[in-house]
């Protein structure tokens, strides 16, 4: 079975994903900024056993990020999910904007998926058949964008895509694709969303196991349907 490595893995979609990859038989690297004290990443180290490997990783802090590929070891990683990230500001207006908050997603959503890939490169480059993914919104879509609003967020995900093409050209090799995951039942999504994190999460990984080189670069949902840009 493949190697996955999933962030923001402690809870929500994150952990979900974790589970899901868990029980089709995958070898799992949940990464966190605490690990030690997910009450979950101890069940699922319980449960799963060699299964699963639990890693610190604070996504704004570079030293966690350069270790990542210790974490790894000599071994192929197949998939990368980057799926950590915040929502900020989100009831903010042009005219009160926090820039700091605006800076921060960056730093989150864009930035440090960026890092990340990065430093994992040499892991993915020894799978037969790397894949990276990058959980990013529909919001982030420009063309659907028709209420305005949640700045910080809209352009961190915008960016994050845009990140993504450049980089399905520069290695055309790896499978690359950003994904929205639906409207979900989690901390950032409020219990009001219609989907349940399970179905997002089986239907992200569906997305990705059915995705191949020639799908690199492009925008769907948990439901394997295309996004415009």
């Amino acid at each position: 079975m493949s190697t996955w490595l999933v962030t923001g893995s402690s809870r929500g979609i994150g952990l979900e994903l974790c589970k899901v990859l868990l029980a089709k038989g995958h070898q799992v690297i949940g990464a966190c900024r605490n690990p030690e004290g997910c009450r979950d990443h101890w069940e699922l180290s319980s449960d799963f056993k060699s299964k699963f490997k639990s890693i610190k990783l604070d996504v704004l802090n570079d030293d966690d990020i350069q270790k990542l590929p210790e974490a790894i070891g000599d071994q192929p990683l197949d998939c990368l999910i980057n799926n950590a990230g915040v929502l900020l500001g989100e009831k903010d207006r042009l005219v009160n904007l926090n820039y700091d908050e605006l800076l921060k997603s960056f730093q989150v959503n864009t930035i440090a998926p960026m890092k990340i890939t990065a430093s994992l490169i040499p892991s993915l480059s020894k799978s037969k058949n790397p894949k990276v993914s990058h959980i990013t919104s529909k919001m982030g879509s420009i063309t659907d964008n028709t209420s305005g609003g949640y700045h910080a967020y809209r352009m961190s995900k915008a960016a994050l895509n845009m990140f993504h093409k450049g980089f399905s050209k520069d290695f055309p090799m790896i499978c690359s694709l950003v994904l929205h995951p639906g409207w979900v039942q989690t901390s950032m999504g409020g219990s009001s969303a219609p989907i349940a994190p399970i179905d997002s999460a089986e239907g992200l990984i569906d997305v990705i196991e059915r995705a191949t080189i020639r799908d690199s670069g492009s925008f769907f949902d948990f439901r394997g349907e295309r996004i415009p840009w």
